[in-house]
């Protein structure tokens, strides 16, 4: 890796004699994850009535929509290319970490080739040390390769060139027909990716990967409130199915009272076949803190399989044995890869039933 005082600078430890370059904000065929993609690769997946919605919870509430609406969670490049080998030369909007995550995750390139049925073969992982923002890389891949790269789960892209052998080809790689309705999610700082060793390990990611599916990930740390403009965007979205993780961001238990049944009843009522799994809290130790945000959430469940509706519900505690914890948190706030992987099985297996 070399860094970078412009993306302009030549390559001092790369040959770029035969290199030509795709702008890759230029392209948004090749980029899956946001809805309001137009001619431009726009990462900020959020309706303007949203984010003024934050307002309303105070100041840290909505800088953190202001600064994390553009974090790319959840999006992905794909394509196709004869090219042996790949170039890559980025910008990124933060040049520090996030406190209990590494840069792999928040600001790193989770590379992945794809097989002809599907399957997904982990090829390289590009993230810069903690103080840079500008950098590139190259890495090497088998000709006619199929190309999937998960992207940082906080930091924002601010710009993006991909540079392949001259003479050879780059193309669209669209996800199987029946697999390009998305999936959307809706959640808090976990959901975003908080705090996986890479990117491609967000659970939202990895249900991604299994199903070979789109996916949609509205995710911002602090900003899952519940909030009924959200609950329209989604309901406003054509999609496959819903994964909704709505707990720990709520103010307090009143709040939440309020809240979670109404924004799950507004997204069913504008989604009245789809299936929609609700999650429980999440698991960070043996403390009862949010057993109470828990009857609420299965007060919700209850509500619906008794008017017949196509909702699940995804109880986190029972994933996990209690000396399992340390494997499944890092701290308060954030899931290790063990427990990534355990949640996203269990929201494949509940989309698959």
């Amino acid at each position: 890796m070399e860094y970078l005082n412009s993306l302009a600078d030549p390559i001092k430890s790369i040959d770029e004699k035969n290199i030509q370059y795709l702008n890759v904000l230029n392209h948004p065929s090749l980029v899956f994850g946001n809805p309001f993609n137009t001619d431009k690769v726009n990462f900020c997946k959020y309706t303007p009535e949203v984010e003024k919605e934050m307002i309303q919870f105070g100041r840290v509430v909505n800088n953190s929509m202001i600064y994390h609406k553009t974090a790319s969670c959840g999006c992905r490049i794909r394509f196709k290319t004869t090219s042996r080998r790949l170039v890559f030369k980025v910008e990124l909007k933060r040049g520090y970490n996030y406190k209990n995550m590494v840069t792999w995750n928040s600001s790193g390139l989770d590379i992945h080739l794809v097989s002809k049925d599907g399957k997904y073969q982990h090829k390289q992982l590009i993230a810069p040390q903690e103080g840079y923002r500008l950098y590139a890389d190259q890495i090497y891949i088998p000709p006619n390769s199929s190309v999937c790269i998960f992207l940082p789960s906080y930091d924002t892209i601010e710009q993006m060139y991909i540079g392949i052998e001259r003479g050879s080809r780059i193309g669209k790689f669209r996800y199987p027909k029946d697999k390009r309705s998305p999936i959307i999610f809706y959640g808090n700082d976990i959901t975003q990716g908080a705090s996986a060793t890479r990117s491609g390990n967000a659970f939202p990611n990895i249900v991604s990967r299994q199903m070979n599916q789109d996916i949609i990930n509205f995710s911002t740390t602090m900003c899952c409130r519940g909030t009924i403009k959200a609950a329209e965007m989604i309901g406003n979205l054509e999609c496959d199915s819903i994964v909704i993780d709505y707990s720990r961001n709520a103010s307090d238990l009143d709040y939440f009272k309020d809240t979670h049944e109404a924004f799950y009843r507004k997204i069913r009522q504008m989604h009245p076949d789809k299936k929609i799994i609700i999650m429980t809290s999440a698991v960070f130790n043996k403390s009862k803190k949010y057993e109470s945000f828990d009857d609420v959430i299965y007060q919700t469940y209850n509500n619906a399989k008794k008017r017949g509706e196509n909702t699940y519900i995804l109880n986190q505690k029972d994933l996990f044995n209690g000396d399992e914890y340390d494997l499944a948190a890092i701290d308060g706030g954030g899931y290790t890869d063990y427990a990534m992987f355990r949640v996203a099985d269990k929201i494949c297996e509940l989309l698959k039933s």
